[in-house]
């Protein structure tokens, strides 16, 4: 146990498993771990701690990001401004997450805690080949898998867009021999097939749906991402629930949870650009260099779009969000990611999703809390507060049961145990005190 003991008094506490929360409660930290956290207690104050008394405060576990691809400095400090104090990259180079995450641990750039898929596995031609490692049989699928364990020892591996069912199932067989996950955003088979091989979570962009006027022979007939994204569209808008069922009932059946990313295709029809343009993060965070870059890899995923595949896009996502709500309603398990830059301001959006599909609050912050931790394989380490658990923790202004926009008007964030951002600014390591 550590000597430096930090003790907070009076808040009321959401501990992230959807329990209900306590109106007036003690959390103590020693060093980077949680020794309690419940109804308010003196019984660990002592001479030396820092003990804050925040009666008008509500605390929150650290969320946590399910998926993103964005690494430059500039997101990592706004996931950590923004209270997200873990996020998971869904296949990118790893050479890039390893420096980025080195630099991180040394204090060069303040971020959340990283873990990663490594990069996608596909099969040529690749969607992303800069984020790819491409296959053509399981038998080869499998050594890369063996490879990148070897290597990397990546948190989960990600089967990304051409991956068929036998490759799939050497992958899946990889990791869960070393019970990781698996992540798809897959297109060559759809939701039923990838969840009776045992894939762990399908992403957005998975056929998990049916169309009778888009059947799978005519969706993985196509070209470019512009031209597959416009396709998935069509699909999405037109999909046959009768049809789909037997996907989702299959689903729900193998526990393949579900992150949505509804930010993601929001954007791509020009909702929430506004948002994020007026954001103050936004504005104070990022440069013209980040700014260009996404709109670079906007045009690359909609490059061509006309009218029409706006219009598609539009009802696609309308039937999306229904998808959701009847893969919930059904049992099924959502998570809550971003897939696009700007994700610590974009991931409280998504999570304003959750709540307009009809989770409670208390069930959205479980799901970026708990939920998210229990599928990234973090539920003995972070998600929830409680004893033994590392001390990822943020303080709120408001109570965002109230209003789940009381989740941006963060006073303080701990990372570790350790105050990373103090008065809605980040500390300097000599301000890490709260004292």
């Amino acid at each position: 146990m550590s000597d430096r003991r930090l003790i907070f008094h009076g808040a009321a506490l959401i501990d992230g498993s959807g329990a209900q929360s306590i109106d007036n409660s003690t959390i103590v930290v020693d060093g980077e771990r949680i020794t309690y956290a419940g109804l308010r207690t003196t019984d660990y104050d002592r001479p030396g701690a820092t003990i804050l008394y925040t009666e008008d405060k509500t605390i929150i576990p650290g969320l946590i990001e399910a998926h993103t691809h964005a690494a430059f400095d500039a997101d990592m400090r706004c996931y950590l401004k923004n209270g997200v104090t873990a996020i998971r990259f869904a296949g990118l180079n790893q050479d890039d997450v390893v420096r980025l995450n080195e630099r991180i641990v040394a204090g060069e750039v303040a971020g959340p805690h990283i873990l990663s898929c490594g990069p996608m596995i596909d099969q040529v031609p690749p969607a992303y080949p800069e984020w790819s490692v491409t296959v053509g049989s399981p038998g080869e699928a499998r050594a890369v898998a063996d490879r990148l364990f070897a290597e990397h020892n990546p948190d989960a591996l990600i089967a990304t867009q051409r991956i068929t069912a036998p490759i799939m199932e050497a992958i899946i067989a990889a990791a869960h021999e070393r019970n990781r996950p698996v992540v798809g955003q897959i297109w060559a088979i759809d939701g039923e097939e990838a969840a009776a091989l045992g894939i762990d979570e399908l992403h957005t962009s998975s056929r998990v749906y049916r169309s009778k006027a888009y059947p799978a022979e005519a969706l993985i007939n196509y070209a470019t991402i512009p031209e597959r994204l416009a396709l998935t569209s069509r699909a999405w808008a037109s999909f046959d629930w009768n049809l789909t069922l037997p996907i989702v009932e299959r689903m729900i059946e193998k526990k393949v949870k579900y992150c949505g990313m509804h930010v993601i295709t929001q954007y791509q029809t020009g909702e929430g650009a506004d948002f994020l343009e007026a954001d103050e993060d936004f504005q104070a965070l990022y440069g013209d260099s980040e700014r260009r870059a996404f709109r670079d890899f906007s045009q690359r995923l909609q490059g061509g779009w006309n009218a029409e595949d706006l219009d598609q896009a539009r009802r696609a996502n309308d039937r999306r969000m229904e998808w959701m709500q009847r893969f919930r309603a059904l049992g099924g398990t959502l998570l809550a990611g971003t897939d696009m830059q700007f994700g610590g301001i974009m991931l409280h959006r998504e999570l304003h999703n959750l709540e307009t599909l009809g989770l409670s609050r208390m069930d959205v912050i479980a799901t970026a809390t708990s939920a998210n931790a229990s599928a990234l394989g973090l539920k003995d380490i972070c998600g929830t507060l409680r004893q033994g658990l590392r001390a990822d923790i943020v303080i709120l202004n408001r109570n965002p049961l109230i209003d789940l926009s009381a989740l941006r008007d963060i006073d303080s964030v701990i990372k570790a145990g350790e105050i990373v951002v103090n008065g809605g600014t980040f500390a300097t390591e000599t301000e890490r005190d709260l004292s």
